[in-house]
């Protein structure tokens, strides 16, 4: 492994997905990075996304968990597959993907041009609609037992999960390190809706040894990340 999180993911949540509701081939299952997963659509050619403006990111939406304001340095991009946002460093590449076809996003500190690419700064983010419905539970309960498990299959070093509620959104929240060349520290976090319906899955990673200096990054990144209901 060369600092690239998203195939750990799939052995991590994907067989979550698995144990805890029945394959659908139209369930988009929240696997980033991961281009083998029975039943996902298979990602067509996506390009890097420019910056849509250069003004200072000021503000967030009461939807976001914990929201801050942006340091003044991250640029606002548009989501507009899911009428959302994300606040990133204007030199970030941005692949947003077909999120509801699918797809991964990926906001990364290195120059990507598709999901297969290595990467060690930045985070992925799927979106799951009919995972929650499938297993007969609540987005938000569904939410927890994915991250129960995948706290249990992550080992010994993985963090206590958090739980935390802002608007209509429950969030639940646990790291844990990867060995690799550059080892890692990844921040899973499930945004799950009750009202919509809908689960967001999102990884932070960054390379352990300059956790410290990008902490400050990774909470504003993810405290402005606005999530808005899907079409």
């Amino acid at each position: 492994m060369n600092g690239f999180f998203p195939p750990a993911l799939s052995v991590v949540l994907l067989s979550s997905l698995t144990s805890l509701a029945a394959a659908s081939p139209s369930t988009n299952s929240p696997t980033p990075g991961s281009t083998s997963a029975k039943g996902a659509p298979s990602a067509p050619s996506i390009s890097v996304v420019p910056p849509t403006t250069n003004r200072p990111a000021t503000a967030t939406a009461s939807n976001s968990p914990s929201a801050v304001t942006p340091p003044a340095a991250l640029t606002v991009r548009e989501l507009p597959e899911i009428h959302g946002k994300i606040s990133l460093p204007q030199d970030w590449t941005l692949l947003p993907g077909k999120l509801l076809e699918g797809d991964v996003l990926l906001a990364t500190k290195e120059k990507v041009t598709s999901e297969n690419d290595s990467w060690t700064t930045g985070l992925s983010m799927t979106v799951d609609r009919n995972g929650a419905k499938d297993s007969g539970q609540k987005p938000s309960e569904y939410a927890r037992a994915l991250a129960r498990e995948a706290q249990e299959k992550a080992g010994e070093e993985a963090t206590p999960i958090k739980e935390s509620q802002s608007g209509s959104f429950q969030e639940f929240r646990f790291e844990f390190p990867i060995p690799a060349d550059i080892p890692l520290t990844i921040t899973e976090v499930l945004r799950a809706n009750d009202k919509t319906g809908e689960l967001f899955v999102i990884l932070w990673q960054m390379p352990k040894q300059e956790s410290g200096k990008l902490q400050d990054l990774r909470e504003a990144v993810l405290s402005g990340l606005v999530l808005g209901p899907t079409p």
